[in-house]
């Protein structure tokens, strides 16, 4: 009877605590994948730019739409099992704890999960993050109660396999005071019973304690085909199932899905570690920071596909290139991070050793690679940034390599720079310079240039306009020293729209003269500013209250700029041009335009730009390329204009090829508005000059 009851009690652990503990512990599985899943969806993004030239983010529509579908699946499989849980409820204490839990979990589902698949569906990444913020605290309140249950499920198992025991000693105990004649065959029985019942018991509670408390690795070996062994095999099936979800949730945690790389949150972690550990053993450590060069063109050009599989290849050409000890990381996009550590206590020879694997890595990029049935040529561009200790912060340090990849790329790209105070100065520097050219244009610190434009012989037919800045500090500041400031920051509209003012003032100014009614001005448009999409109106509205002549003002594109959106240059330039406005495209031959979309565009001149000129007598190439352009210019119908002439054998060798317009130095340097009225009007008045 007592061994009886000892199976059966047993048998009452196996269908009466394991269901329960399952279904919990499905129901725990499934809410952790849903907030991970929701913090995937947000990570799935790259940065583009709008058909303005602003930054906008990209979300991966299908994958969050494909999330959305999964959350909503793992909803109504958590719905089922809860369900079936309920119906199992045995006690007052444990229906109280149960709708804790539902209530709980019914505010998570309907102001988290429910906004956020409608969130992900309507492709709305702001509303989603926001949502998953509050998702995150949902969850966390959430997740006690269901935790509380899950101990609550544990101490029953407890106290049913405790019975168990006490009942089978009980039992062992009377036998041996009705049946003391039988000692030694009681004894062998008892020791056969504790082997196959009591040590499986006690190894099966100390398994779900470490169950509990997250540990997946226990090693349950089981031979018999008893109660016992299947409610042992039953547990081993668990433990083996939650470790590989465990795994599979870690894995969305802190590894990029596509590259299989750590990701930001695990890169953070690995650098507070390694920021520790050189605070202890001194040693210097690195942080190398890899942008990809043109990687948005790919993705434009060849699609998404093809930039994930570069990629792919990136990450395993970087990981080739570094120690075990060290951690390849990628950030999102196409940049990535490398952690070097214990690069010595020598600073010197500590930089020495991350420039070495620098250009390694660089090295290694640049070597060719199929992709798509196309042979492609990757590079990137790095920023390095040393560490000693706590000396800097984890965030300072990243935003150190960063800065120093940004000098890569502006020092032409594929290249290496290491962060310094030299460059911390200089972005300062540039930070100050854009703070004042801020208020520049309210100071009347911005001052016009003219640079002569004639013909063959001699007649001048008008000018650039070239912008100077008269610092207070500085004294007359280039453009290339405050126009990519003021690019970047968007100043650059405001400041067009001046100088495109003051043109056309000018240009009302002359035509009062019979001298000089005739001249042309050409001003330079940028692309921030043409990409405004009120930039013809401000154009209309300008010549209107000046009373200039559209016919003398001419605005200057960049290749890059006509090639960036094409319908919405042509539709622009179009309306212009019915105004009487002409176009000329400058540094034409430097950008990658087609002759199908040259066609196209509205244009009346191509300028040939001065690294074609610089070297045109000496250089075949360059020489061939003149003359390519000013062919192609005139087939087309269009008139050619050549800058940077600065020597009579440049002059000569361009008019030898068909061009009989100039600008360079050789007819006048960018001068003052006064000292070029004066020039221009000898110029009409003779006729000619000396070259």
């Amino acid at each position: 009877i007592g061994l009886a009851a000892s199976k059966e009690s047993l048998r009452s652990v196996y269908e009466d605590c394991m269901v329960p503990v399952e279904q919990l512990a499905g129901i725990s599985q499934r809410m952790l994948t849903n907030r991970l899943l929701l913090e995937t969806a947000l990570s799935r993004v790259s940065v583009d730019t709008d058909s303005q030239g602003h930054p906008v983010l990209v979300w991966d529509a299908t994958y969050a739409s494909h999330v959305a579908d999964t959350i909503e699946k793992n909803i109504s499989m958590i719905d089922v099992q809860w369900q079936a849980y309920l119906a199992a409820l045995r006690t007052p204490a444990e229906k109280v704890l149960a709708e804790q839990y539902s209530q709980s979990r019914g505010a998570y589902i309907q102001e988290a999960l429910r906004p956020a698949t409608v969130a992900l569906r309507t492709n709305r990444y702001a509303v989603t993050q926001k949502i998953a913020v509050k998702a995150v605290a949902l969850y966390e309140r959430t997740e006690p109660d269901l935790q509380a249950l899950n101990q609550w499920q544990f101490n029953v198992a407890r106290a049913v396999y405790a019975t168990g025991v006490k009942r089978y000693e009980n039992m062992r105990l009377i036998a041996l005071a009705l049946l003391g004649f039988s000692v030694l065959v009681m004894s062998w029985l008892g020791w056969i019973l504790s082997d196959s019942i009591v040590n499986p018991l006690k190894k099966a509670i100390v398994v779900f304690r470490r169950i509990s408390n997250g540990i997946y690795d226990t090693d349950i070996t089981v031979s018999g085909r008893d109660e016992i062994s299947r409610v042992m095999r039953a547990l081993g099936e668990m433990q083996e199932k939650l470790g590989t979800d465990e795994e599979a949730i870690h894995q969305l945690a802190f590894y990029d899905p596509l590259t299989k790389l750590p990701n930001r949150r695990l890169l953070r972690d690995r650098l507070q570690q390694a920021i520790s550990v050189s605070t202890r053993n001194h040693q210097y450590g690195a942080v190398l920071m890899i942008d990809l060069d043109n990687f948005k063109s790919i993705n434009d050009t060849q699609g998404h596909d093809v930039g994930d599989c570069l990629l792919e290849e990136v990450a395993l050409r970087i990981q080739s290139c570094v120690r075990k000890a060290d951690t390849v990381a990628r950030l999102g996009g196409d940049e990535f991070v490398v952690l070097l550590v214990d690069l010595g206590t020598d600073e010197a020879h500590a930089a020495l050793q991350a420039e070495r694997l620098g250009e390694k890595i660089l090295a290694t990029l640049n070597q060719p690679c199929m992709l798509a049935n196309k042979l492609h040529h990757p590079s990137g561009s790095m920023g390095l940034s040393l560490y000693l200790g706590k000396s800097v912060s984890i965030e300072d340090l990243l935003k150190r390599a960063d800065m120093a990849m940004y000098q890569a790329k502006d020092h032409g790209r594929n290249t290496l720079r290491f962060f310094s105070p030299e460059i911390q100065a200089s972005l300062e520097a540039r930070m100050t310079l854009e703070s004042e050219l801020h208020v520049a244009l309210s100071r009347n610190e911005l001052v016009l240039y003219y640079q002569m434009q004639q013909t063959n012989d001699g007649n001048a037919i008008g000018a650039e306009i070239l912008l100077r800045w008269q610092h207070p500090e500085h004294g007359l500041l280039a453009p290339d020293h405050f126009i990519p400031i003021a690019e970047e920051s968007g100043l650059i509209v405001p400041i067009g729209a001046w100088v495109l003012r003051r043109a056309c003032e000018q240009l009302t100014v002359w035509r009062r003269d019979p001298k000089t009614e005739k001249l042309i001005l050409s001003v330079n448009v940028s692309a921030r500013q043409f990409g405004e999409p009120d930039f013809v109106r401000v154009v209309e509205t300008v010549l209107i209250e000046t009373g200039a002549s559209p016919e003398r003002l001419k605005l200057e594109l960049t290749e890059s700029l006509v090639m960036e959106n094409v319908e919405d240059t042509i539709r622009k330039m179009n309306v212009l041009n019915q105004l009487g406005i002409q176009f000329s495209m400058d540094d034409f031959g430097t950008g990658y335009s087609s002759l199908g979309n040259l066609t196209q565009l509205p244009i009346q001149q191509l300028k040939i730009d001065r690294s074609f000129v610089q070297n045109i007598a000496s250089s075949r190439n360059d020489a061939v390329i003149a003359q390519t352009i000013i062919g192609m210019a005139t087939n087309l119908g269009l008139a050619v204009i050549a800058e940077g002439v600065e020597t009579q054998e440049q002059r000569a060798c361009l008019e030898a090829f068909g061009c009989c317009v100039f600008q360079g130095y050789l007819f006048g340097r960018p001068m003052p508005l006064g000292e070029y009225e004066a020039l221009a009007n000898g110029l009409l008045e003779v006729g000619t000059t000396a070259y």
